[in-house]
């Protein structure tokens, strides 16, 4: 297979979400890494062999709830699959944040072509199983840290037909989610999309935990397919959207991604979805 397995980790609260693990190696160790493409840098905890590169300075970034500054270190190389890449800057976690989880990043991912495919837990690297011919591609965004957005169109189901949509969401497509995340300004705004339905627990990528509540979301569209309705968690993302260069209203997550699979050129700069898996 000239790719790699996905590792599906179930949130033990939430059936709808769950981590996106692949395993991989730096150097000659072996990892376990969380599927990011959240995250704009490769990010690695602090132990005996990564403590071993001197730091080159810091790194500072932002999670949903809170921020973090930490080393940057060079590692010989990282290889997941087929992918391998040689003196790759990345981030190292502080030795006291050993609950977070190392997480492969858009760095590593950018220069390649991925199908993922989550009704096999693989994902397909350069697959040329899509062409022009039997799917529609649509247009990619990425920022200048290779963070891949999409749209998500809102609207009306008449007699089970997705009705002419009403409004438009920037979302940002993001594996190291492992719930879909909705802007609670965003909510506030449109709250006919949206059902308050309770409460959860919920980790961003530096490793802080919060209490959030959830929602049941509206029909979508993406990428042309439709969406049914399905649960969101509601975040404040004011203070994340004011330290990124394009602001987000959603960050589509693992309740969302599993329901389809995806093929994304990225540095093509283009994306489709291959196959409907759910939509409820």
């Amino acid at each position: 297979m000239n790719g790699f397995n996905l590792i599906i980790k179930p949130d033990q609260e939430d059936i709808e979400a769950a981590e996106v693990l692949v395993d991989g190696t730096i150097g000659s160790n072996e990892y376990r890494f969380l599927l990011d493409t959240g995250a704009a840098r490769t990010c690695v905890r602090f132990d005996d062999y990564t403590s071993t590169f001197e730091s080159l300075g810091k790194n500072n970034s932002s999670g949903v709830f809170a921020k973090s500054s930490d080393d940057l270190i060079t590692v010989p190389n990282i290889e997941l699959g087929p992918i391998s890449k040689k003196d790759l800057t990345v981030v190292r976690l502080p030795e006291e944040t050993q609950d977070v989880r190392n997480l492969i990043g858009m760095d590593f991912l950018k220069d390649f072509c991925c199908h993922f495919l989550f009704d096999q837990n693989q994902v397909l690297i350069d697959s040329d199983s899509v062409t022009e011919g039997n799917v529609t591609f649509q247009e990619l965004f990425c920022d200048s840290k290779f963070h891949p957005y999409v749209d998500v169109e809102f609207g009306d189901v008449e007699d089970g037909d997705f009705e002419a949509p009403k409004l438009t969401a920037r979302t940002v497509w993001d594996t190291g989610a492992g719930i879909t995340i909705a802007d609670l300004n965003f909510i506030k705004k449109y709250p006919g999309f949206f059902e308050e339905v309770g409460r959860s627990q919920g980790t961003d990528s530096t490793g802080f935990t919060m209490e959030t509540s959830t929602f049941i979301m509206g029909p979508t569209l993406i990428g042309g397919k439709e969406f049914g309705p399905h649960k969101v968690a509601g975040v404040d993302l004011s203070a994340v959207n004011a330290t990124i260069e394009v602001p987000m209203n959603l960050i589509l997550g693992y309740s969302t991604l599993s329901k389809a699979n995806w093929w994304f050129d990225f540095p093509g700069k283009k994306w489709t979805i291959t196959k409907l898996l759910s939509v409820k």
